[in-house]
């Protein structure tokens, strides 16, 4: 795996057009986790760039396996509520979920970037090929990281005034550090048979002491499936109903979020943004909030996943593990 324009796994979990974290399947989640603000860094618009293989492969001993919290057959409780002194989320900075302390910060993501890139640039010299991988930028990953904020479909009044439905355009950047490599260079950095590639010795370095239990794939399907599965609470669908009844005043009847996001007048892959768009958006996101509909799903969302904590400590406690010995090798690379 090489480094995209992050200096990560470039893959989007969830549609592109709602930028949300959908279920996704495959050994590319643990590298989409591990780098999901690459998303909105490496996205024009809506549009991405095509996956790359994963930094960070599920090891063979992580099968997916079923899961017990929120069965498909599971009643949805008629309301959520959020912890004793917890507030209602106001605006799109606190929409902050229980998974959320599971995962890497923008800025860690960036630290394990630029140990890539300086493990890349090693073992390439040593090769005899003088090559300069870019050094991931931790604000881009922090101002490229869209969080919480297309979660519940757009969300945030801001940027809606300007992109409307597209996501924000991404900063410029430098993906060419590798398009000029020979053909000596392109097979050290590849590998061959029996003669693994300064790629993948990265990652073979970078996963050192790491917590071979973390099952970085049942996390993205529990974090897709709490947002899925609260989609239909009693509580979300009401606020939705209301949703409906304020674009209607508004001048923009649509049966649900999803259809005025699906509108064919947004063309979401190109540059483009017009104006109708711009204000559609910016209706949508006032009426999510004047609704209660963004702060009654994230109630029910995070309720959810605080149930799938309480109810799975050991694999919580292998995340949390598995990530800070993640953490701690990059820092020990960027350190020599």
């Amino acid at each position: 795996m090489r480094l995209t324009r992050c200096g990560g796994a470039g893959f989007r979990i969830g549609p592109p057009e709602t930028g949300r974290r959908g279920p996704a399947r495959g050994p590319a989640v643990l590298g989409a986790l591990l780098t999901s603000a690459c998303a909105a860094v490496t996205c024009a618009a809506a549009a991405c760039a095509p996956a790359a293989p994963p930094a960070l492969p599920l090891p063979p001993s992580a099968p997916l396996r079923p899961s017990a919290p929120l069965p498909p057959s599971a009643p949805l409780r008629p309301s959520a509520s959020l912890p004793p002194g917890a507030l209602p989320p106001a605006r799109v900075a606190d929409l902050v979920l229980p998974f959320d302390a599971y995962r890497p910060t923008p800025g860690q993501r960036a630290l394990m970037a630029r140990a890539r890139a300086a493990l890349l640039a090693r073992c390439m010299h040593r090769r005899g090929h003088a090559v300069s991988p870019p050094r991931p930028d931790a604000a881009a990953y922090a101002a490229g990281d869209p969080g919480n904020s297309r979660r519940y479909g757009v969300a945030d009044p801001a940027r809606a005034r300007r992109h409307g439905y597209h996501l924000p355009p991404s900063a410029p950047s430098d993906q060419s550090w590798d398009a000029a490599l020979g053909r000596s260079a392109r097979r050290d950095l590849d590998g061959t048979p029996g003669r693994p590639g300064c790629d993948e010795r990265a990652t073979t370095v970078l996963s050192r002491r790491t917590a071979p239990g973390a099952d970085w794939q049942w996390l993205a399907l529990q974090d897709g499936r709490t947002v899925e599965r609260t989609a239909r609470h009693p509580a979300v669908v009401a606020a939705v109903a209301r949703w409906k009844t304020c674009m209607e005043r508004a001048g923009h009847p649509y049966p649900s979020p999803e259809a005025a996001i699906a509108d064919p007048r947004w063309d979401l892959r190109s540059a483009a943004v017009t104006a109708r768009e711009k204000r559609t958006a910016t209706a949508d996101t006032a009426c999510k909030w004047s609704s209660g509909l963004v702060p009654a799903w994230f109630a029910a969302d995070a309720a959810a996943q605080r149930a799938v904590i309480a109810a799975e400590p050991d694999r919580f406690a292998s995340l949390r593990d598995d990530l800070r010995a993640r953490l701690d090798r990059a820092a020990e690379v960027l350190e020599r």
